[in-house]
């Protein structure tokens, strides 16, 4: 299930929710309950290798 994350446009609390993508409405806020509720576009970690470098894990540390 995707994490979604939202602010509340009344107390501008902002929070994560797990849901499946067949669930549309958003959950109201669980700081002070409104359901005046944005979601918010996350942002994503992602990792970048050269496709021309030899990188090899031992131990701890990388060679």
């Amino acid at each position: 299930m995707p994490i979604y994350e939202y602010r509340c446009e009344s107390c501008d609390e902002r929070f994560e929710e797990y849901l499946s993508s067949s669930e549309k409405p958003s959950p109201p806020c669980p700081a002070c309950g409104s359901e005046k509720v944005e979601r918010l576009m996350s942002r994503i970690s992602t990792e970048w290798l050269p496709s021309d470098v030899n990188w090899h894990r031992t131990g701890s540390s990388w060679d």
